[in-house]
């Protein structure tokens, strides 16, 4: 019976260090914390028969799913968070356990993973949070999001096309990406159009990772 409990510990501790070194550590209180703990038991609990992320050992799991998610923390901004692509709910259950105040919804059309983020919703309390189980390109909310945001979904010319019908004047982009991030860039031509900010996410244990965010130029009379 000591085991489950001396995982959770090396999971916590896992966790602790890794906000130290994001520098995010008293922007996560305890109780998100427990949260997110569960998150990866509910996680690896699901995985081994549903098959919901290549991550199998829940040592890996913090940083490379919840690190890698909170990375993010500092540059979310404010309002209404559409995750696109969410999967298993990467980044968006991470951060909504974390951004309490702010409403998120996980855009993501497989079954089997729509059925797990709908039980992780209920299974952790998470009231600001709501799952579309449907494509991006087939989501159409009343109102605009205020944040899309996507953790390596598609390159960026892709999730920029799959996303258009999202983007208004006031709507901020974000996407989590790793080291081809330049090529990406490269093969996107409308990123000359936009201006592009990037932030280097230094995430323990992970090779590097950038943050990339515009929002539509507003187009003048």
């Amino acid at each position: 019976m000591a085991k489950p409990e001396l995982s959770s510990q090396v999971l916590r501790a896992r966790l602790n260090a890794g906000l130290v070194a994001l520098d995010l550590d008293s922007m996560v209180g305890a109780e998100q914390r427990n949260l997110l703990i569960h998150y990866v038991a509910l996680l690896q609990r699901w995985n081994a028969t549903h098959n919901l992320t290549a991550v199998r050992d829940p040592l890996e799991m913090v940083p490379r799913h919840l690190l890698d998610s909170l990375a993010v923390l500092p540059y979310l901004p404010e309002g209404a968070v559409v995750d696109i692509g969410s999967g298993a709910g990467l980044p968006g259950i991470p951060l909504a356990i974390c951004c309490p105040a702010q409403a998120f919804t996980l855009v993501e059309p497989a079954a089997k993973r729509v059925a797990f983020l709908r039980y992780a919703i209920a299974d952790l309390g998470l009231t600001n949070v709501q799952v579309a189980p449907q494509s991006s390109e087939d989501y159409h909310p009343d109102l605009l999001p205020d944040v899309i945001i996507s953790r390596a979904t598609a390159p960026l010319a892709r999730l920029d096309a799959m996303t258009r019908h999202l983007q208004g004047p006031h709507t901020w982009v974000l996407a989590q990406k790793g080291p081809g991030v330049g090529e990406e860039l490269t093969d996107w031509l409308r990123a000359a159009t936009l201006h592009i900010t990037r932030q280097d996410l230094a995430v323990p244990g992970l090779p590097p990772r950038f943050l990339l965010s515009w929002r539509i130029p507003i187009a003048t009379p």
